[in-house]
């Protein structure tokens, strides 16, 4: 889809999408949820969604602020749905990770139509090199805030890696450089197709 019927069209299913699971998982997990990287990346795409159909359906230009923070979801829900398919799955099943619940909305729908509307909607304006450490900001942003919070017995996880009093601290740094590296990747690729699909869109007009 193209232009901005496109983009509002998508948007709109991605907003519901994520509102259904929003509503959801704070009936699950009350304001616990907010302790998964899976869930912080889901809602603020649900916010970034939402905010983008203001801006489309009013016809005002999409602001670079908000932009930059659909790159910063678009990677951190692909990382969600790796780390989920990859290594999650495999050790307490694909049926939980991806069939259960929300989970179809939080670790597939969500980060396939992010991605989507990122790369092929509202493509106009480019992003600035100094961008390209945006994901891994927020992605160790998140991971500190979570690390402090285990050592402080505050949190137990979410994730295994999290857990300081259960796994050597070199299985700690190595995750936090894998998932680093990992939103690194994701974000020059992502910012390369949509550089792409921004110039092709251009030449054909």
């Amino acid at each position: 889809m193209k232009g901005r019927g496109g983009a509002v069209f998508l948007h709109a299913i991605l907003a519901i999408l994520e509102i259904i699971a929003f509503v959801h998982d704070i009936r699950a997990f009350g304001i616990g949820m907010f302790q998964y990287y899976t869930i912080d990346s889901n809602v603020l795409q649900m916010v970034v969604s939402i905010c983008m159909l203001v801006y489309l359906l009013r016809r005002i230009p999409v602001p670079y602020w908000l932009v930059v923070l659909h790159l910063v979801c678009a990677v951190c829900l692909t990382v969600t749905f790796l780390i989920a398919a990859l290594v999650l799955a495999p050790q307490g099943g694909f049926d939980y990770y991806f069939f259960s619940d929300v989970a179809p909305i939080n670790h597939f729908l969500g980060p396939l139509l992010s991605v989507v509307t990122f790369i092929f909607t509202q493509n106009e304006r480019p992003l600035s090199k100094r961008m390209f450490f945006a994901p891994v900001a927020a992605t160790l942003l998140y991971g500190l805030i979570a690390l402090i919070l285990n050592i402080l017995r505050v949190l137990d996880g979410p994730y295994f890696f999290l857990r300081v009093y259960e796994e050597p601290a070199a299985t700690v740094v190595m995750w936090f450089l894998i998932i680093a590296g990992l939103c690194m990747v994701i974000n020059v690729l992502y910012i390369l197709l949509r550089r792409v699909v921004r110039l092709r869109h251009f030449r054909s007009h």
